[in-house]
């Protein structure tokens, strides 16, 4: 080989790392993970709300099956630890909470209690937790009991809570609204597709995006606010249960993971939805395959998104380079965790559910949190 071969060959092999390089960002870059101090109770499918004076308020959960909370907590990020606050007025687990404009906590829904143990099952009652008193007080019933539905804070300041699962365990179609202002529920437009274990998003337009959950699977549509109502929109790439959705700084929404049935069969498929052309487009596969992830998402400061439950490790999406990195581990895969970004640009993970190994009870919650540093 000749030395102007040699140069040319070695100039190849030089740009081709330069190139990865350049796609593929460094651990520093990506971000890390590292251990916080536990909680007070081990949790899974519990709420964790930031709250306008930086504190993440941490309610219900469940330990195991059939052991459900009403305990609450606060993180501090200030000291990095977990303080107790009032108790809810009910054991809840798949319950929703929404942080309201004038900065209180509407808990809502979830279940309360096995009915073959003689609990309530789903209920429709709610609550409202106040920061300023650490106290958490009786709020209006919904129309009908929930667990497993959709909860977003919509731009007029209102709630919508649509579908999950009612008092038979069926999955619902009916939504309704609640008021801050009046403190009162009113009934809006059903879906039309009854789903439970789905994702909703509030789009920058302001209507809300559902998607896919127990008998919706690929199925998508849009509430519009001004007249609500819902219309379908384009349906997912693939069938999802238990999946995440968010808001990307662009206005679009990233899907990630899900089942495409009730099993545990987690897929690692994302794609992304375009509101301007109302269509569902495949990207790159996620590093993990992950299900039972419904609020483990997070919009980073720096316009990644940070996905850290359903599985060993977290990662993190680049929306620029179109891919996902591993971002550091969890130790094991972590079922209904939840992640919150917090006000300094970190964002706070905590518990969520491991493998049963065999115990009677099913698979045991963690206690443990951990901080995602960018």
């Amino acid at each position: 080989m000749d030395r102007p071969t040699r140069i040319s060959l070695a100039l190849i092999a030089l740009l081709t790392l330069l190139l990865a390089g350049a796609s593929s960002p460094s651990s520093t870059e990506v971000g890390r993970v590292i251990r916080a101090a536990s909680m007070h109770d081990r949790r899974a499918d519990h709420t964790a709300t930031l709250l306008p004076d930086g504190r993440v308020l941490i309610a219900g959960g469940m330990v195991e099956n059939g052991v459900f909370l009403n305990s609450a907590e606060l993180f501090d990020p200030a000291t990095g630890r977990f303080v107790a606050t009032a108790s809810m007025q009910s054991r809840r687990v798949g319950h929703s909470a929404t942080l309201l404009p004038n900065g209180k906590v509407l808990i809502a829904g979830g279940l309360a209690g096995r009915v073959f143990e003689g609990g309530p099952g789903n209920v429709a009652t709610t609550e409202i937790y106040d920061p300023a008193t650490g106290h958490f007080t009786p709020g209006p019933p919904m129309s009908t009991p929930r667990a497993g539905h959709a909860a977003v804070l919509l731009i007029n300041g209102k709630v919508l809570v649509a579908g999950g699962a009612g008092s038979d365990e069926q999955s619902l179609a009916s939504a309704e609204i609640y008021d801050p202002r009046t403190n009162k529920w009113n009934t809006t437009g059903s879906m039309l597709t009854p789903r439970a274990a789905r994702s909703a998003v509030v789009l920058k337009d302001g209507r809300v995006l559902v998607t896919g959950g127990g008998e919706g699977w690929n199925l998508a549509e849009i509430y519009d606010p001004a007249s609500g109502a819902w219309r379908s929109t384009g349906n997912m790439t693939t069938r999802r249960i238990k999946h995440a959705a968010i808001l990307l700084p662009d206005g679009r929404v990233l899907i990630t993971g899900g089942s495409p049935d009730n099993q545990w069969h987690p897929v690692r498929s994302a794609e992304i939805f375009d509101p301007r052309t109302n269509k569902f487009t495949a990207i790159s596969d996620m590093e993990l395959a992950r299900f039972k992830i419904p609020d483990a998402t997070a919009v980073l400061k720096n316009g990644r998104i940070l996905i850290a439950g359903g599985a060993a490790e977290a990662e993190v999406y680049d929306n620029a380079a179109g891919k996902f990195f591993r971002a550091g581990s969890l130790d094991e895969a972590h079922f209904f965790a939840s992640t919150t970004l917090l006000k300094d640009g970190r964002a706070l993970i905590t518990g969520g559910y491991t493998a049963s190994r065999g115990r009677p009870n099913g698979p045991l919650s963690s206690e443990q949190a951990w901080i995602y540093v960018p």
